[in-house]
C-alpha cells in the first residue's frame, strides 16, 4: 500500500511540473539560509587495500554529516548519519568510524551551559565488510587500528562499564554474612590508613570484528599498537595508597595479555617497535611533582623490561635525564631507540614575593637573535629544551645526536640509516627580521658516533637527501642551478648543465630570490634525481657526467602545460622510470587540467579539459583509484575507476539542491593593462543574465587568481571576502583581475591592472553598469582597496579587510601571530618596496594610503579585528581616524578577539550581511541599514545589530 501511494504521489508531482513549466524553471537567489546546509566531501576519503570498497564523508557547513560506504563491484551505496573519520582494516575485513551526537542535541546542551565533560561523546561503529553486520560502542574516548596489518582494533572508553548484578544464591546467605564481617574488619583497618591514590586510567578493549573476540582492560593510561599488527603494549595505572604502574603485552592471536612490568611509580609514554617484538617506556618511582624518569626497554630474549638510561648513565650530561617531552620511537628495523633528554626537572623554588613586589619587564636587546615577541611565542619550547639521543639496541650504547646548535636530527630511511641530516639556523636568525631568507647550514650527522660534518653553508634553496643517504641534491638561487653532494665524500657537482631553462619561479615579482619549482624525487636505480621547471620534468645525473635530460621532451613548455608527478603509493621511496608514471597536467594559458601517462619519453594524454582534477588515491593491492573532478558550476564529486581514469563512475551527490538556485557562470578574460602587459582575469556573471540589463560590478583581487578558473566555490559566510557565487546569484557581476608587480610600486601596479581591467570589462560588456562599480579585498587585497580610493573615483564603494594604511608605521610593526618583525615584508616579500624605510622613504610614503586621505571620495567599509596576528589593528584605526577627521564616509567593523580572517561562524555570517548591505546601498540604490545610517552605540552592542533598513 505504501509503495502504491508513493507511486501515485510521484505521478501527480510529474504532471504538476509538466503543466507548470514556469515553476519548474524558476530558480531562487542564494541567501543566508543556504549556508548551513551546503555540503562538501571531507578530504579524508579512504579506499580499502583490495579496492573493493570506498568510504567518504559528506559534511554540511553546520549540522550532521553522513558517512557513505560504496561497494566498487556491486555499486551498492550505504550511509550512516553523523559518521566521520573512516578507516579500513589492513585485512579488508572491516570499516571503523566515529559517529557523533546529533548537532541539534549538542546545541541544546550548550544553551544549558553543560560542562564539557558532560557533553555526549562519540560512538564507535564497526562494519563487518563480509556480512554487513554493525557493532556499535558508546561512550568512546578514542580508538586506533594497526597501521599495516592485523584484523583487530583497540578502543578506549570514557567510563568503566558497569557489570551486571548476578542473582543471589540464597543457600549461601550465612556464608555471605561472615564474609561481610571480615570485610568490615579489613575496611576499618584501611580507614586508619587513608587512600591517597585514584587512577585516572580508562577502560581499553581489544576487539576482532570477524570473530567477536574481545578483551577488556581497566585503568589504562597509555597504549600503543605495533605497526604490523602483531602486538600491542598497554600501561595500567592501579594501586591503593600509591600509584602502581603495569606494562602488559597483548597477543592478538590468543587475545590474552602478559604482564611484563609492575612497579610502584608512574609510567609516561610507551612505544612499540614496528614488528611488535620490543617496547620502551619512561618510568619514575619518584613521588614528587617534578619527577625524574628512567628509560626502560623490553625486547628480544628479555623476560622483563630493563632500565637502559638513568641519570647516572655515562652518556648523560651532568644533571640531565631522559625526558618525556618529544620523541620516543624505534627505527623501522628495531635496531635503534630514539629518545629525548635534557636538564633534570626540579621543584620550583618557594615564592617569597607578593604580586605587587614583583617586577614585570621585557628587555629588548639589539643583539638578541630573536626579538622579544618571537621569543615569547617560542617560550614553551625554549625554556625547557630537550635534545635527541639514540640507544643502539645491539651494541647497548648511547649517542647524543642533537644539541643547542643542531636542535633536531632527521635520521633517514625511517631511522634505519647511519646518516642523519640537521640544520643550524643560528648564524642567520638575527638577519631574518629583515632579510626574508630562511637560511641554514646543513650538516650530516653520523648516527653511530654522533660526529657531524658540514655539507652546505647558508642554504635557503630547495634540497633533498636520498633515503639511502648516499646523495643530496640542492638548488642554488644565485646561479639557478642544481647540484648534487656525495654524502660520504662531501663532493659537490653541478648536475643541471645543458638544461637551458630556469628552475625557479619565472613569475616571481617580489624583491626576493625566486624559489625553485621543486624536486620530485630520486630514481629507483639510484642514478638520477627528477626536478621540475615551470612546465617540464627533468632527469639530472647525480654524478654530473651527463647533461640534463627533459623527460617530458619539452612538450610542457611548447604547449604551456605543467607536468607534475602523481605519487600513488605513500610508502614510495623512489621513482621507477621503468614503469608508467601518472602526471597531473595544467595549461596556464587556457587553464585546462587533466592527467597524462609518461612512459620513457613518450607522453600519452588521458584527459584534458575545462575542469579541475584532484590527485587520485589508489588501493594498496589493486588497480582501483578514487579521485575527484569538478568545475566552477559542478561540485568536484568523488569518482571510482578500475585503472582507467576515463572510465570512472561518480559515487557521490554532494549538493543536489544547487539546481534550485541561480548560480554564476565564469569566463576567462584578458586585456592590455596600463603597464602595457597582457593580463588575465575572471569574470563571473549571473546564470540568468539578461544582456539587455545593467548589472553592478564588484572587483575582487589579491595577486593572481586566474588559475582558479575551474575551482568550485560553495556559498558560505564570508571570513573576509565576497563570495563570488552568492553575489552573482543576487544580481552582481564579479571581476577578478590578475596583477603583476614592480619593486617599489605595489600600489601603482595594482592601480594599473585593476582600473584598466574594470574599464576594459565595462567597454567589452554592455551589461556591466560602469556607473555602479565597487572593489573589495582582504589583507594585501585590503591594502590595494585602501590605496585605489586615494587614486581614483571610478568606484562608488570600496570594502577593505585588514588593510595596511601606513607603510611607514607598519614597517616597524610586529606580526603578533608569529612574533616576527614586519620589516622583511617591505624589504623583500609581498609589500615589495625593496629597501629600508630610510633608504626608500619616498616609496613608503607614496604607497601609504593614509598620506593621501584627503583625496578619498569613495565611501569605504573596513574590517580590522582587534586580535589580528598578521596586520596590526592600529593600521585600520589610523586610516579610519584620518578619514573620519576629514569627514569622509567610513565605517570600520572590529570583531572582538578575532583573527586576521574571521574564525567564528556567527561573525562570518554577520560580515556577509553587512558587506552585502553596504554594496546594495551604494551599487543598487537600496536603503541604508541602521548600522550605517545611525551606527550602533556601545550601550546597544549585542542587543541591536542594526540590520533594519532606514526607509
Amino acid at each position: 500500500m505504501h509503495n502504491f501511494l508513493v507511486k501515485i504521489t510521484l505521478m501527480v508531482m510529474m504532471v504538476w511540473l509538466i503543466l507548470s513549466p514556469s515553476v519548474a524553471d524558476e530558480k531562487k537567489k542564494l541567501d543566508a539560509s543556504v549556508y548551513d546546509g551546503w555540503k562538501s566531501i571531507n578530504r579524508g576519503y579512504v579506499i580499502s587495500n583490495d579496492g573493493a570498497f570506498v568510504s567518504y564523508v559528506i559534511q554540511p557547513q553546520k549540522g550532521d554529516s553522513y558517512l557513505y560506504l560504496y561497494n566498487v563491484k556491486t555499486g551498492e551505496l550505504d550511509s550512516v548519519p553523523r559518521g566521520k573519520s573512516p578507516l579500513f582494516s589492513q585485512s579488508n575485513q572491516f570499516l571503523a568510524f566515529n559517529v557523533s551526537a546529533q548537532a541539534d542535541s549538542v546545541r541544546a546542551l550548550k544553551l544549558k551551559k553543560t560542562k564539557k565533560d558532560k557533553m555526549p561523546k562519540d560512538s564507535l561503529f564497526i562494519r563487518n565488510l563480509a556480512t554487513g553486520e554493525m557493532t556499535t560502542v558508546a561512550g568512546l574516548n578514542k580508538w586506533s587500528a594497526p597501521k599495516d596489518g592485523g584484523d583487530w582494533l583497540a578502543y578506549m572508553l570514557e567510563k568503566e562499564v558497569k557489570k551486571k548484578e548476578e542473582p543471589k544464591d540464597t543457600s549461601k546467605v550465612e556464608e555471605a554474612k561472615k564474609e561481610k564481617k571480615e570485610e568490615k574488619k579489613e575496611k576499618d583497618k584501611k580507614d586508619k590508613k587513608k587512600k591517597s591514590f585514584k587512577s585516572k586510567g580508562k577502560p581499553l578493549v581489544f576487539f576482532r570484528p570477524s570473530t567477536k573476540d574481545s578483551l577488556y582492560l581497566e585503568k589504562v593510561n597509555h597504549y600503543v599498537l605495533a605497526g604490523d599488527g602483531s602486538a600491542a603494549y598497554v600501561v595500567q595505572s592501579v594501586g591503593d595508597t600509591a600509584e602502581v604502574s603495569k606494562v602488559l603485552k597483548f597477543n592478538p592471536e590468543t587475545f590474552t595479555v602478559d604482564t611484563l612490568f609492575k612497579e610502584t611509580g608512574k609510567i609516561q609514554k610507551i612505544t612499540s617497535a614496528y614488528d611488535g617484538q620490543q617496547c620502551a617506556f619512561y618510568f619514575s618511582p619518584d613521588t614528587a611533582d617534578a619527577k625524574v624518569y628512567r628509560l626502560y626497554l623490553f625486547g628480544y630474549k628479555m623476560k622483563s623490561p630493563s632500565m637502559v638510561i638513568d641519570t647516572m648513565h655515562a652518556a648523560m650530561p651532568k644533571e640531565w635525564s631522559a625526558r618525556t617531552k618529544g620523541r620516543l620511537s624505534f627505527s623501522r628495523n628495531g635496531e635503534r631507540l630514539f629518545f629525548e633528554a635534557g636538564k633534570r626537572p626540579a621543584e620550583e623554588p618557594e615564592d617569597t614575593l607578593t604580586s605587587d613586589e614583583k617586577t614585570h619587564v621585557d628587555i629588548w636587546n639589539w643583539k638578541d637573535m630573536d626579538i622579544q615577541p618571537m621569543q615569547k611565542k617560542n617560550l614553551n619550547r625554549e625554556k625547557d629544551p630537550t635534545y635527541g639521543f639514540v640507544y643502539h639496541v645491539k651494541k647497548q650504547n648511547v649517542v647524543q645526536l642533537a644539541d643547542e646548535q643542531l636542535k633536531s636530527v632527521n635520521v633517514l630511511d625511517k631511522g634505519n640509516s647511519n646518516i642523519g641530516i640537521a640544520y643550524d639556523s643560528q648564524p642567520y636568525r638575527w638577519a631574518r627580521t629583515y632579510s626574508g631568507r630562511w637560511s641554514s647550514d646543513v650538516y650530516k650527522v653520523d648516527v653511530e658516533s654522533g660526529e657531524r660534518t658540514l655539507l652546505l653553508k647558508d642554504q635557503s634553496g630547495d634540497a633533498k637527501v636520498s633515503e639511502n643517504g648516499k646523495w643530496g641534491v640542492y638548488y642554488n638561487p644565485s646561479d639557478d642551478e642544481y647540484y648534487s653532494i656525495d654524502i660520504v665524500s662531501n663532493t659537490k657537482r653541478l648536475i643541471s648543465k645543458g638544461a637551458n631553462v630556469s628552475f625557479a619561479d619565472e613569475l616571481n615579482d617580489t624583491p626576493n630570490e625566486a624559489r625553485a619549482y621543486g624536486i620530485e624525487g630520486f630514481t629507483a636505480d639510484g642514478k638520477f634525481v627528477i626536478v621540475r621547471d615551470r612546465y617540464d620534468l627533468w632527469k639530472l645525473d647525480l654524478t654530473g657526467k651527463t647533461n640534463a635530460v627533459c623527460l617530458t621532451n619539452g612538450q610542457g613548455r611548447k604547449n604551456t602545460t605543467e607536468y607534475r608527478y602523481v605519487k600513488l603509493d605513500n610508502e614510495e621511496k623512489y621513482i621507477d622510470l621503468k614503469g608508467q608514471l601518472l602526471l597531473e597536467t595544467f595549461n596556464d594559458v587556457n587553464k585546462q587540467a587533466g592527467f597524462s601517462y609518461l612512459s620513457g619519453n613518450a607522453i600519452s594524454e588521458i584527459m584534458m579539459g575545462d575542469y579541475r582534477v584532484y590527485a587520485p588515491k589508489k588501493a594498496k593491492h589493486a588497480n582501483v583509484m578514487a579521485w575527484r573532478k569538478g568545475d566552477y558550476v559542478n561540485y568536484p564529486e568523488l569518482r571510482v575507476c578500475n585503472g582507467d581514469l576515463n572510465d570512472s563512475k561518480i559515487i557521490s551527490n554532494t549538493n543536489p539542491q544547487q539546481k534550485e538556485y541561480v548560480w554564476g557562470n565564469i569566463e576567462l578574460v584578458d586585456w592590455i593593462a596600463s603597464d602595457g602587459l597582457k593580463h588575465q582575469g575572471l569574470l563571473i556573471t549571473p546564470e540568468n543574465l539578461d544582456p539587455n540589463k545593467k548589472y553592478p560590478m564588484v572587483s575582487y583581487f589579491y595577486e593572481r587568481y586566474s588559475d582558479n578558473l575551474h575551482g568550485y566555490r560553495s556559498p558560505a559566510p564570508s571570513r573576509s571576502t565576497v563570495n563570488w557565487n552568492f553575489y552573482a546569484s543576487n544580481g552582481y557581476v564579479i571581476f577578478v583581475p590578475d596583477i603583476f608587480y614592480r619593486d617599489g610600486d605595489p600600489g601603482l601596479c595594482a592601480y594599473e591592472a585593476i582600473v584598466s581591467g574594470c574599464l576594459a570589462m565595462a567597454d567589452r560588456y554592455s551589461f556591466i553598469d560602469r556607473e555602479n562599480m565597487g572593489i573589495q579585498g582582504q589583507s594585501w587585497g585590503g591594502y590595494q582597496v585602501a590605496y585605489l580610493v586615494t587614486r581614483t573615483n571610478l568606484f562608488k564603494a570600496g570594502m577593505a579587510g585588514a588593510p595596511v594604511s601606513n607603510m611607514t608605521s607598519a614597517y616597524g610593526g610586529i606580526r603578533w601571530g608569529s612574533g616576527m618583525s614586519r620589516q622583511f615584508q617591505y624589504e623583500r616579500t609581498q609589500s615589495r618596496i625593496g629597501g629600508t624605510l630610510w633608504d626608500k622613504t619616498s616609496k613608503y610614503i607614496e604607497n601609504s594610503p593614509v598620506f593621501f586621505a584627503p583625496q578619498v571620495e569613495t565611501p569605504l567599509l573596513m574590517m580590522h579585528n582587534d586580535n589580528d596576528g598578521a596586520v596590526p589593528w592600529y593600521q585600520g584605526i589610523e586610516y579610519y581616524m584620518a578619514l573620519r577627521r576629514l569627514e569622509k564616509p567610513v565605517w570600520m567593523l572590529v570583531y572582538n578577539n578575532e583573527e586576521h580572517n574571521l574564525t567564528r561562524r556567527a561573525n562570518s555570517k554577520d560580515l556577509s550581511i553587512r558587506m552585502m548591505q553596504f554594496f546594495n546601498h551604494y551599487l543598487k540604490g537600496e536603503p541604508m541599514p541602521v548600522w550605517m545610517h545611525d551606527g550602533v552605540p556601545a550601550v546597544k552592542k549585542g542587543k541591536d545589530l542594526g540590520y533594519d533598513l532606514v526607509e
